[in-house]
């Protein structure tokens, strides 16, 4: 699935998830669909990730948009570790939507059409929080993106879903409006 497919086959107001390969593979489906995104679409990007570090996915972005760092400033392109997006210093979960709330405040002022926010999710897999995942992934298919503004993607890395229960796949994808993987 190219991120240029992604774009007219996710849409705003849907949950959705990608299952990839590997670290490389993500990396380069992150910077092309941002690349197509920043181009073509009027939205704001709210990217966590844990494989790749910040910087690496700022050089990279920096490579194919000279405005990275104005984007950043206006709160346009938002870079954050999924550690830090997902858990608080007493490592307890915590409710992203508070954080998906104040950027579709900052959508609104800027004029913006959406926010797109991609989730590295291999945080979870680290930590070993499968529980936690579930009940975040659950949350977020109870109609906490149903307000057509926020396009939500989940990365999936193929080999971490090897790890859990068929039971516990089941219940991660099924939270999925659509499920695809390249």
């Amino acid at each position: 699935m190219l991120p240029e497919n992604l774009l007219t086959n996710f849409h705003f107001g849907e949950h959705n998830a990608i299952l990839y390969s590997g670290a490389p593979a993500l990396h380069q489906f992150l910077i092309e669909y941002c690349r197509i995104s920043l181009k073509s679409s009027n939205e704001i990007l709210l990217i966590l990730t844990y494989c790749d570090s910040i910087e690496n996915i700022l050089n990279a972005l920096k490579d194919i948009d000279s405005d990275i760092e104005s984007r950043q400033k206006d709160g346009s392109l938002v870079i954050r570790e999924s550690a830090k997006a997902y858990f608080n210093l007493a490592d307890e979960l915590v409710d992203i939507m508070i954080m998906i709330r104040m950027l579709l405040q900052r959508k609104r002022k800027l004029g913006k059409d959406g926010l797109t926010v991609m989730c590295d999710m291999g945080i979870f897999f680290h930590k070993k929080r499968i529980v936690d995942l579930i009940l975040h992934e659950t949350r977020l298919s109870l109609g906490s993106t149903d307000d057509n503004e926020v396009r939500m993607i989940c990365c999936y890395e193929k080999s971490h879903l090897t790890l859990l229960s068929q039971q516990q796949k089941q219940q991660i994808l099924s939270t999925h409006n659509k499920v695809l993987g390249f």
